[in-house]
């Protein structure tokens, strides 16, 4: 089984029920094949879920599945260098 984080950014005006519901949808389709290691919630324009996500160990993770392209162009870059160095794929929502 693969270990799998979940990192959402809530959108601008969506409610964090819509937000806990998309997730709780995504976590039904991986937890049959894969051991969910983490959640992290952010509100929009936050990251302070990302950092917590960033102290996690990151290397026991084959897969970290994102809502949506991070728009922080840093922490962007800063998660594709993470990948690489400690072996992760980076997946989105809808390739589930």
């Amino acid at each position: 089984m693969a270990n799998v984080a979940i990192y959402y950014q809530k959108y601008e005006e969506q409610d964090t029920e819509q937000a806990v519901f998309k997730v709780n949808k995504l976590i039904k389709r991986l937890e049959t094949l894969h051991v969910i290691k983490g959640v992290f919630l952010d509100n929009y324009n936050e990251s302070s879920e990302l950092l917590e996500l960033l102290n996690s160990s990151l290397s026991d993770l084959d897969y970290l599945f994102l809502n949506k392209p991070l728009e922080n162009e840093f922490d962007s870059q800063l998660f594709d260098q993470l990948s690489k160095t400690e072996k992760f794929e980076i997946k989105y929502f809808n390739e589930v």
